[in-house]
C-alpha cells in the first residue's frame, strides 16, 4: 500500500449516504435470465436454507478465496455465518441465496451472495458452487445485485474520520488523512462525498477480477491483508451510483 502522509490535517466529520434495507419478508425474489436455456433467482435467506448454505461453504475451492480460508466444519459454524442475514441481522445485511434451473429443470441453490458489512465502507461479496463457474451466472447475479441496491431508499450520515480505524478505507471513500481530492482540507470540516460499494477481490482470482470488471466497478486500489491464515493481496474494486438519465 502507498504511504500515506503523517501530518496532515484530519476532517472533523464527512457526510454521505447510506441504503435503508428493508426486512427480510418485504424484500421480493430478483429474477434474472443468464442465458436462453438459464435462469437465475435471488432469494432472501430463510431459516430453513441451512443445510444449503452449508453444502456450500464445504466446498474448498469455494471457501479458499474467503477471509477464512477453509471449509466450515459443522452446521453450526455455517448457522453462525447465515445468521448475519435472518432477523434481526437483516436490519445492517442485504443477503440473497442465488438459485438456478437449467431447461425446466427444477430450481437448485448454487451460491450466495450480497451485503454483510457496511461500516465504514460496505462490501459486495458472493460465492458460487463449483460445479456453476464459467457460465457467466455470477456477472448476471451481481448486475442483478447492483440494480436492487442502487434503487434502495437511502438516508444521510455524517461518520467522524477520527473513529474510523482504517486508513486505507478513509481513502477508498474520498478522505485521504482528512485532505479532499484536491489536497486541501476543507475550511468547515464537512466534506459531501459520494456512496460507494467496495469489493475486495484475492489478486489470484482472476474469474472474479473479470466479474467485477463486467459489471463496471473501478479498480481503486490493492492492498496486503494479514490474518490467521496468512496474508495475502485484496484488490479493491469500486461501485458509484449510476448517474441519472
Amino acid at each position: 500500500m502507498a504511504d500515506q502522509p503523517q501530518h496532515a490535517p484530519r476532517l472533523s466529520r464527512y457526510q454521505t449516504t447510506r441504503p435503508i434495507f428493508p426486512p427480510t419478508q418485504d424484500r421480493k425474489v430478483i429474477v434474472a435470465r443468464v442465458n436462453d436455456y438459464l435462469t437465475i433467482q435471488l432469494r432472501p435467506f430463510a431459516p430453513n436454507d441451512l443445510e444449503h448454505v452449508h453444502r456450500l461453504r464445504t466446498q474448498e475451492a469455494v471457501m479458499v478465496n474467503t477471509e477464512i480460508g477453509t471449509c466450515d466444519p459443522d452446521l453450526a459454524t455455517s448457522q453462525q455465518w447465515m445468521d448475519r442475514f435472518l432477523p434481526p441481522n437483516d436490519a445492517t445485511t442485504f443477503g440473497w441465496m442465488i438459485w438456478a434451473r437449467q431447461d425446466g429443470e427444477p430450481w437448485e441453490h448454487i451460491g450466495n451472495m450480497g451485503c454483510h458489512r457496511t461500516d465504514p465502507v460496505p462490501h459486495l461479496g458472493y460465492m458460487l458452487r463449483t460445479e456453476w463457474w464459467g457460465k457467466r451466472i455470477a456477472t448476471t447475479a451481481v448486475q442483478a445485485f447492483l440494480n436492487a441496491w442502487w434503487k434502495l431508499e437511502r438516508r444521510v450520515m455524517e461518520i467522524d474520520p477520527q473513529n474510523v480505524d482504517d486508513e486505507h478505507k478513509l481513502h477508498l471513500m474520498g478522505l485521504e488523512w482528512g485532505q479532499d481530492e484536491q489536497g486541501s482540507a476543507s475550511s468547515e470540516g464537512m466534506k459531501v462525498v459520494s456512496e460507494i460499494l467496495l469489493a475486495e477481490v484475492e489478486h489470484r482470482n482472476p474469474g472474479s477480477i473479470k466479474v467485477v470488471e463486467r459489471c463496471g466497478l473501478t479498480y481503486r486500489a490493492r492492498e496486503t491483508i494479514t490474518v490467521e491464515r496468512g496474508s495475502f493481496v485484496l484488490l479493491d474494486y469500486i461501485a458509484s451510483k449510476p448517474t441519472a438519465g
